[in-house]
């Protein structure tokens, strides 16, 4: 019996995940830029817009946030991936609740205040924090790991310009 070989960083898939808010916080979109470990871009996937209406606002409360994140655009745009991730990496802390739906793992980069980045994981599963900063490619470990999430923000952008996934007028 043959064993597949690791897979050295150089194969690994990458996805970020990001929301942007539109129309003064009336709207959120959700996206993921699947790439490849020079961060070239493999998927992009956006969800369409999501506008709470009032009531549901009262309804779900502080809640509602977490709700968008995870069952409106992160377990959708996940499911529609065809690339086998290695890692999900995300900048808003709600979507680190996939973890429990994913067998990816899921990890939080945010910043410190000397202007540097720590990846943290779902509690329970710290070990993938340290496993994936390993994954990271090399032009990745730093300043560099938001680039592609300001590459997301550019195409949620033109995405809501162009009204994708929206219902056509006329």
């Amino acid at each position: 019996m043959t064993e597949t070989p690791e897979p050295i960083a150089g194969d690994r898939i990458l996805a970020f995940l990001d929301l942007a808010t539109f129309e003064d916080g009336a709207a959120l979109r959700g996206g993921c830029l699947v790439t490849d470990a020079l961060t070239r871009p493999l998927e992009f996937r956006v969800s369409g817009a999501i506008r709470p209406t009032s009531l549901q606002k009262v309804l779900y409360g502080d809640t509602l946030h977490e709700y968008i994140c995870n069952d409106l655009i992160g377990i959708p745009i996940l499911q529609t991936i065809e690339s086998k991730l290695d890692l999900i990496l995300v900048r808003d802390a709600e979507f680190l609740k996939l973890r429990g739906r994913t067998e990816v793992p899921v990890l939080w980069v945010r910043g410190t205040v000397d202007g540097q980045f720590v990846l943290q994981a779902f509690p329970g599963f710290e070990q993938e924090a340290e496993a994936g900063r390993d994954v990271l490619p090399r032009r990745l470990r730093g300043r560099n790991i938001m680039e592609p999430f300001l590459r997301i923000k550019s195409a949620l952008e033109e995405a809501h310009n162009l009204k994708v996934g929206e219902p056509r007028k006329g």
